[in-house]
């Protein structure tokens, strides 16, 4: 996700995402709900919280309308599961996120590159074993099935094309410092381009370990939800991002379309700004979507707009507004099949959040509840 980055996935907060269920082309939701299930909310870290904090808010989430939720798989990952259990019961539809940060998907000894104090530290996609990587997902994924659980989709790692997500992106030694705008800006070319070859095989790995289990044996594999950080934002933290269109080019170069059913793709237009900028700026993002034979369908697997206000009853018009305008631009493209699934970000955060004043906010019921 965007800035700022206390409520990226460190953040305990609550992401709404969109979740979909694909029964052979088609869109499903669970048994039994109402709503579209293409739209949904993020919920990622709910392994950080407490049992009874996970089931509250899992069970806001389904009394409020929401058909599906993206959480992530990460460390502690019994609490991971635990959360995908309780979302289960809850009647929610799942799409799971593998966090690429887990010691356990490296060799020991490995360390990660340092953030330098501006952002947490992150392993580098060159270091990752594969082999390791399949060992923990594969034990995930059985406790997943033994729960007699359908996975939607599983998307493995996030936002792996800037260097918060990829330790073989640089942080610059100090921010506001010209950084990367394409690979051929990069120093250290052969380094990424053995990671993005590395985390194919990861996407590949996804898919022969759900084809193994009971309950997921359909679920969609997606590629990691790539940042749509502007080259201005990217400078101003001093930290790399490439843009989408590159790493995802870089990433199908090393037979990716092969191994996913869907390019995963943020996307932030922003609150400010004229309607055009950013009509352009999503046009931009989704310029990756594809229909077969000529690439993948995009998973939005975050997007949203940033409300500062915190008075109760929320403020919210502005946003809902924002908010509709995305969400009928996304209908437009699903339409055409260029789009699969939007997953709002996110449910309770403190900028981003939809979850305001105890309710959910208008901006929420715009960009998850069917009408």
């Amino acid at each position: 996700m965007k800035w700022p980055l206390h409520l990226r996935g460190l953040s305990a907060g609550l992401s709404l995402v969109i979740a979909a269920a694909f029964a052979s082309t088609s869109l499903v939701a669970p048994a039994g709900a109402a709503g579209d299930p293409r739209f949904g909310v993020n919920r990622v870290n709910l392994a950080w919280l407490k049992p009874a904090e996970r089931e509250k808010v899992l069970d806001l989430m389904a009394k409020n309308g929401i058909v599906a939720v993206r959480l992530s798989l990460t460390k502690p990952l019994d609490q991971s599961i635990d959360a995908v259990r309780v979302a289960h019961a809850k009647g929610l539809a799942i799409l799971l996120e593998i966090s690429l940060n887990n010691p356990s998907f490296y060799p020991e000894g490995t360390k990660p590159r340092s953030g330098l104090g501006r952002i947490w530290d992150m392993y580098r996609l060159s270091d990752i074993a594969p082999e390791q990587f399949r060992t923990v997902v594969s034990d995930a994924l059985r406790k997943i099935d033994e729960l007699k659980i359908p996975l939607v989709a599983v998307e493995a790692g996030n936002e792996i094309n800037w260097g918060a997500y990829n330790g073989d992106l640089e942080v610059k030694s100090k921010a506001k410092t010209r950084t990367a705008r394409s690979l051929a800006d990069l120093d250290n070319l052969p380094e990424v381009e053995k990671g993005a070859e590395k985390y194919v095989a990861l996407t590949r790995i996804v898919r022969e370990e759900l084809a193994k289990s009971k309950f997921s044996a359909g679920a969609k594999v997606i590629s990691a939800g790539l940042s749509d950080i502007p080259p201005a934002d990217a400078d101003r933290r001093g930290i790399d991002s490439i843009d989408p269109t590159s790493f995802t080019n870089l990433l199908r170069k090393h037979g990716l379309d092969k191994a996913v059913d869907g390019y995963g793709i943020h996307i932030y237009p922003g609150s400010n700004g004229t309607p055009n900028a950013r009509a352009v700026h999503m046009s931009q993002a989704l310029s990756i979507c594809r229909t077969e034979p000529d690439g993948k369908p995009c998973w939005i697997t975050e997007w949203g707009f940033a409300n500062t206000s915190t008075t109760c009853p929320a403020n919210d018009g502005n946003r809902e507004r924002l908010v509709q305008a995305a969400r009928n631009r996304f209908e437009e493209l699903m339409g055409t099949g260029r789009v699969a699934a939007a997953y709002y970000f996110d449910w309770d955060a403190t900028t981003y959040g939809v979850w305001r004043c105890g309710g959910l906010s208008p901006a929420g019921k715009a960009a998850v509840v069917s009408p």
